[in-house]
């Protein structure tokens, strides 16, 4: 009796496979599209004109991505931040392209290197060792972008804050649904979290801050008497990050103490913050989502090689 049912159950599954087999015959096996093995086989039909050794080339975008990710922050080994960073900087270079097929690098806020740029910041011995992580973080997101609302989002990143990330709101004036402040609390850990640096009076005269947020971000400063936004001061002072205070201090007469938390102005993702999340096994997406709350990631593209 088990042998009859045995030999019936066959002869069903031969029934039911004869058509696709047919099938199968008539039309080949189902293509399956390999991965790309590098970003130059990729074509995102976005382009961006860059002019490298006195000559424009057009790259595509996840090409010219592998010139822009080594600039964004220290070299790693750790796939997901790179993903993450390869989303972040593509979404932005998409928005920036305000839906165009072709950019001038020029254009854009993003600052490219070649190879051997990249070699000679990093060294030889780390771009071989680490360029193809950053290469694989490219082609495994090719097209991935970060949305709110049907649009590409600023993607604002820094590296360290003092625990919780500023909203745009607060830093800005202006609500911005995606960033808003979330905690990040182990930011205070970074050996970056805490900076103090002198500026000589002679240099820069008088110094207050004139404006400031809620929770300390500074706004506004007087230089001598002539008004700055925090971000001209930060940049023209070289000071790391927006939540600073002023001192004077009895013992150095002639310089101005600027105690400085965090790196960057607090706002987005923060890169230290990110590298924690992946090293507790979250993926890029948890990552990118819980930095960027509300928003949505794009399914990528049709890879054509």
């Amino acid at each position: 009796m088990r042998e009859r049912i045995t030999i019936a159950f066959a002869v069903f599954i031969l029934v039911l496979g004869i058509p696709y087999i047919g099938t199968l015959i008539i039309n080949g096996l189902p293509s399956v599209k390999a991965k790309p093995a590098s970003v130059q086989e990729i074509d995102s039909k976005r382009t961006v004109s860059v002019e490298v050794n006195n000559e424009y080339k057009v790259l595509d975008v996840e090409e010219y991505l592998l010139g822009v990710l080594p600039t964004v922050m220290e070299p790693t080994g750790d796939l997901e931040i790179w993903k993450a960073m390869a989303i972040i900087e593509r979404t932005n270079i998409y928005r920036q392209m305000e839906g165009a097929g072709n950019i001038d690098a020029g254009d854009l806020y993003e600052e490219y290197l070649t190879k051997d740029e990249i070699i000679r910041l990093w060294g030889t011995r780390r771009y071989n060792r680490l360029i193809g992580t950053v290469e694989r973080a490219i082609i495994e997101t090719a097209g991935v972008a970060i949305c709110y609302d049907g649009e590409y989002i600023e993607a604002y990143y820094h590296h360290v804050n003092s625990g919780t990330t500023v909203s745009a709101e607060e830093l800005l004036g202006i609500p911005i649904p995606y960033l808003t402040s979330v905690t990040s609390g182990h930011d205070v850990e970074s050996k970056d979290y805490m900076n103090i640096m002198y500026i000589d009076k002679s240099e820069i005269g008088n110094l207050e801050v004139t404006a400031m947020t809620e929770h300390g971000y500074v706004k506004s400063v007087k230089c001598d008497g002539v008004e700055m936004s925090a971000e001209e001061f930060c940049g023209s002072y070289h000071v790391p990050s927006y939540l600073f205070c002023v001192e004077e201090v009895e013992a150095e007469p002639d310089r101005h103490r600027i105690i400085a938390l965090g790196m960057g102005h607090g706002m987005g993702l923060s890169v230290y913050g990110a590298k924690v999340l992946s090293s507790q096994g979250k993926e890029y997406e948890d990552i990118l989502l819980y930095y960027y709350p509300g928003t949505q990631l794009t399914d990528g593209l049709q890879q054509t090689m």
